[in-house]
């Protein structure tokens, strides 16, 4: 189930399919790093709106996972949630760049998401399994190679096909490679360099919160044709003292992404507000391996300091002061990194903490840095 659906039904009591049979809801762990991600979104009034539906779905699942253990599955009123741990980055990464074009369209996370379809087709051989998604072309991507999938955006689900079980194996190989094949067949890829990124002058930002400017160019590719383009992106430095509703006073409605293609408007608004989007995105923390981001190394470690302590700790307004204490008593960001990776004491779950630490710096968008990405139409309503 995709994160858009649990994000506008937050309450799982609610979470009703007219269909026969009993149901189980299985979820991606890159359902909490995709609404965490929501979350710190800042920007215009329709971020905000989605701020505070990611914030509602990350408390109701917080009060879900209290009841059991959602890994071996917990009852709800109608049927089972699940989740599953995706695979370590050394193990997924290799598949993940064979579908490179994919990615760029889909973005990681929804392609990890058909992955998990695939991963749950194998496993439930004898069990209908139907991927639920709000993402129109990714709807008709999946539909196009026949595997089981709804698109809707709202509970209850109604109008569900009912899914076979598998009575021959699919061959997931050929279905993957035929729906990247027409992925990029369709795709307008999109170059984006940042040349630039600096404070607001101080007139800009009378009356509220300093905020900085990343400026940039680029060329859209739609077939033979290519079209230059200029771009600026207004953005808050994220960092930890901007975390509870009272650290928000202040921040106003930035300025909206401008896209200049030296007067060109001969192409549709639908396009223009895809790349905006996409660009945007890069404004926020990546969890999006191969996504840029604009914030600066030291957002970027206090920000993971604030998720590592969060999930430790669980959300409360305690649990952050408490960290930005420890901060402060720390001799440095880089020695409080040190010493939570060195204390964590399994193996394991130490590498891949220092892993996840070091993949997220190189994430930064350095100046002259390139980022190529995919548009595919459609993908709205």
């Amino acid at each position: 189930m995709d994160t858009n659906i649990v994000m506008n039904n937050a309450d799982y009591n609610n979470w009703n399919v007219k269909a026969d049979g009993q149901n189980l809801f299985v979820l991606s762990d890159t359902l909490i790093q995709e609404l965490e991600f929501i979350r710190r979104k800042e920007g215009t009034r329709e971020k905000i709106e989605s701020r505070n539906k990611a914030e509602i779905a990350i408390k109701s699942l917080a009060g879900l996972f209290r009841q059991g253990n959602i890994t071996e599955g917990i009852a709800i009123k109608y049927g089972w949630i699940i989740g599953v741990s995706s695979p370590r980055k050394a193990a997924l990464d290799p598949e993940l760049e064979q579908l490179e074009d994919l990615v760029r369209a889909f973005k990681r996370s929804d392609t990890k998401l058909l992955l998990l379809t695939r991963e749950c087709h194998q496993l439930f051989e004898s069990t209908p399994v139907t991927l639920i998604t709000g993402e129109w072309n990714l709807f008709n991507a999946v539909q196009m190679q026949g595997v089981p999938c709804h698109l809707c955006t709202n509970f209850p689900i109604e109008g569900l096909k009912e899914a076979p079980a598998i009575r021959k194996a699919i061959d997931w190989d050929g279905v993957l490679r035929e729906i990247e094949s027409d992925t990029k067949e369709k795709a307008i890829v999109v170059d984006a360099t940042l040349t630039a990124r600096r404070s607001a002058p101080s007139w800009l930002v009378a009356g509220s919160k300093p905020f900085m400017i990343a400026e940039g160019h680029g060329v859209v590719r739609m077939g033979t044709e290519v079209r230059p383009f200029l771009w600026t992106i207004p953005f808050y430095p994220q960092s930890l003292g901007l975390q509870s509703p009272s650290d928000n006073e202040g921040l106003t409605d930035l300025p909206p992404v401008h896209l200049d293609f030296f007067g060109e408007d001969n192409f549709g608004q639908d396009l223009f507000d895809a790349i905006a989007d996409r660009l945007l995105d890069c404004a926020n923390l990546s969890f999006e391996e191969g996504r840029p981001t604009l914030q600066s190394h030291q957002s970027i470690m206090e920000m993971l300091a604030y998720f590592e302590y969060l999930n430790k700790e669980g959300f409360s307004e305690e649990a952050l002061d408490n960290l930005r204490q420890e901060v402060r008593w720390s001799e440095g960001l880089a020695e409080y990194w040190t010493d939570w990776i060195l204390h964590i004491g399994d193996e394991d779950e130490q590498h891949a903490c220092l892993e996840g630490f070091i993949e997220a710096l190189n994430n930064c968008w350095e100046i002259d840095q390139g980022y190529t990405f995919n548009i595919i139409m459609g993908q709205g309503e």
